[in-house]
């Protein structure tokens, strides 16, 4: 069996979640899962030699497709909310192109035992990994939960290897906008031409300034706005050095991978499981609840809409 960080974060989720996605896949995604999917693809090419203002095109094109069919899982406007995250992907790849990226390529496949463990993670060519998540914001809570995850820990242990874990903060979604400065600042409310993220000191604005949001204005381009948000001192982007493990912490991961991958061949068709209750709604509603919660044996997956079947040798 093969298995790789998203299969055992799914399992340990819910093992019914895990059982309906061997046969199907969600067609609708959060707009945050296909911000952070896009943002990998193209920064592995910007990485490899590709131009960062082609990778932002493309990703948004792909993007904005997607949020039209088969459209994104989501209750607000989705075109508003769409506009927001190609906005986001935009000034994250300008501010991307600053950097100094190491050529990488696509993470191994890893012998654990009689299974196989699949590195999501990039691989430069020393050995090191590279990782890059989107998160909410970067506090202690969200910083060990990525250590912690299979995503960082479980990478390192297959490959015995370090990690620099790539961390782009986006903010939260509220109002039908995403309240990040990657998208949205603030003009002054008397001077024209005057925009600002923050105070000097790092505070919030005082006085009537009001939001304007990138896509609010063709004029808009992505190296003015990572100019300003330089000006200001935001440092929305940050990458920690993850050493790689100890022995011992490998020896256990190994054991543990061969518990879950027991398990994972143990669990049955997915109406035979039963539902993971705790993971129903947290940390955000699942999307295979239409499935789960209809009445026993009147449930055709393929005919609600968002799902997809799909080969299980894929």
């Amino acid at each position: 069996m093969t298995l790789s960080a998203p299969l055992l974060h799914t399992l340990q989720r819910c093992p019914r979640q895990h059982a309906l996605e061997r046969d199907y896949r969600v067609l609708r995604v959060r707009p945050k899962h296909l911000l952070e999917r896009l943002l990998r693809d193209a920064i592995f090419a910007i990485s490899n030699g590709a131009d960062p203002a082609k990778q932002a095109t493309e990703a948004c094109t792909r993007f904005l497709e997607a949020a039209a069919r088969p459209g994104l899982y989501i209750l607000t406007d989705p075109y508003t909310i769409s506009h927001d995250f190609c906005a986001i992907i935009q000034t994250v790849l300008e501010a991307v192109s600053r950097l100094t990226l190491l050529v990488v390529k696509p993470g191994p496949v890893v012998a654990v035992g009689a299974h196989e463990w699949r590195v999501s993670a990039f691989q430069d060519e020393s050995g090191t990994l590279h990782r890059w998540a989107c998160v909410d914001q970067w506090d202690e809570d969200t910083k060990y939960r990525e250590l912690h995850g299979w995503a960082c820990f479980g990478d390192c242990a297959a490959t015995e290897q370090g990690m620099i874990l790539h961390v782009i903060e986006i903010g939260r979604q509220s109002k039908g906008h995403q309240h990040t400065a990657w998208c949205r600042a603030f003009k002054h409310p008397a001077i024209i031409g005057k925009y600002r993220f923050r105070k000097v000191d790092g505070g919030p604005l005082q006085g009537d300034w009001k939001p304007l949001y990138y896509q609010d204005s063709d004029k808009n381009n992505a190296k003015d706005w990572c100019d300003l948000m330089e000006a200001d001192g935001l440092q929305l982007m940050h990458h920690v050095t993850i050493n790689a493990p100890h022995a011992q912490h490998v020896e256990e991961f190994r054991r543990e991978v061969t518990m879950e991958a027991k398990r994972a061949a143990a669990i049955g068709e997915w109406q035979e499981t039963p539902r993971w209750r705790p993971s129903c709604d947290l940390p955000y509603p699942c999307p295979w609840q239409p499935c789960c919660f209809a009445p026993p044996g009147l449930v055709d997956v393929e005919a609600v809409g968002g799902f997809v079947r799909v080969d299980k040798k894929s």
